[in-house]
């Protein structure tokens, strides 16, 4: 068997949902999971023996611990890339030679480049020390905003929702690419199956498209995905990293879990 281990934060959410529908359809691959919400690089330490321990006990009846040395592969979901310093950036000032948006202060284009490029550089240096540049790893930048994200929910689109964001998500990725070529883990960007339009993911894969019957979805199932969503993005990794091809199957991994058939 082929040990794969996925952690990260919430976003592991949508992967833990589709664990059956994945190791159905990659009968080889035997998968572990390791997910901290909200988490951030200084909430778990890693040590010499490559046991990889939360610092306080996740919710959700969650493992505090992984033991990372009997794993194969490790596949690190969910990460932001510095996306929430753009965000900020961009919703504050209007950027000169880009769509003004009517705020009072701009800064200059290139300004935006180097300050984008300034954030994921120090990301990438956390993300570096954190797994201690283990090559087992790939590392996944968390999914954009779904494309029918609701007005009400659009501050958790920060950039995207600019005129222009198809050259920030340019920009952004771009950086993110350059400092991840430097490090000894691999980077998966967002599998161009899974984006919508520039800094979108399709409305089929969002949270609040699995949600059951009667239940009002919130802003952060607009950004989280579905079972769906972990099984496609898992086979595009598994093809790309792993060598392995997807059995066909002939249900939703999303409808699987809301049947009772897959993790609860």
């Amino acid at each position: 068997m082929m040990r794969v281990a996925i952690i990260g934060n919430s976003h592991v959410g949508a992967y833990l949902q589709a664990q059956a529908a994945i190791e159905a359809a990659f009968p080889t691959v035997e998968l572990s999971f390791f997910a901290l919400p909200r988490h951030s690089f200084s909430s778990c330490s890693l040590d010499d023996d490559g046991v990889l321990s939360a610092q306080e006990r996740p919710a959700g009846g969650l493992p505090d611990r992984i033991d990372l040395s009997k794993m194969d592969h490790i596949l690190m979901v969910g990460q932001g890339f510095g996306r929430e310093g753009l965000d900020s950036l961009v919703q504050d000032f209007d950027v000169l030679g880009l769509a003004p948006q009517g705020h009072a202060r701009s800064v200059s284009l290139p300004l935006v480049s180097e300050y984008t490029n300034f954030r994921v550089e120090r990301y990438c240096r956390k993300l570096a020390r954190f797994l201690h540049e283990d090559p087992r790893c790939v590392v996944a930048p968390r999914p954009f905003p779904t494309l029918d994200m609701p007005r009400w929910a659009r501050e958790q689109g920060g950039w995207l929702d600019h005129p222009d964001a198809e050259r920030l998500t340019a920009i952004w990725l771009d950086a993110v690419i350059w400092h991840m070529s430097r490090l000894k883990y691999g980077l998966m960007p967002q599998p161009a199956s899974l984006v919508a339009a520039p800094g979108r993911s399709p409305a089929a894969y969002a949270r609040a498209a699995a949600l059951p019957e009667g239940q009002t979805p919130t802003a952060a199932d607009f950004t989280h995905m579905n079972a769906d969503y972990g099984f496609e993005h898992f086979s595009a990794y598994a093809q790309h990293w792993l060598g392995l091809a997807p059995q066909s199957r002939n249900t939703s991994p999303s409808k699987e879990h809301h049947n009772g058939l897959g993790p609860q």
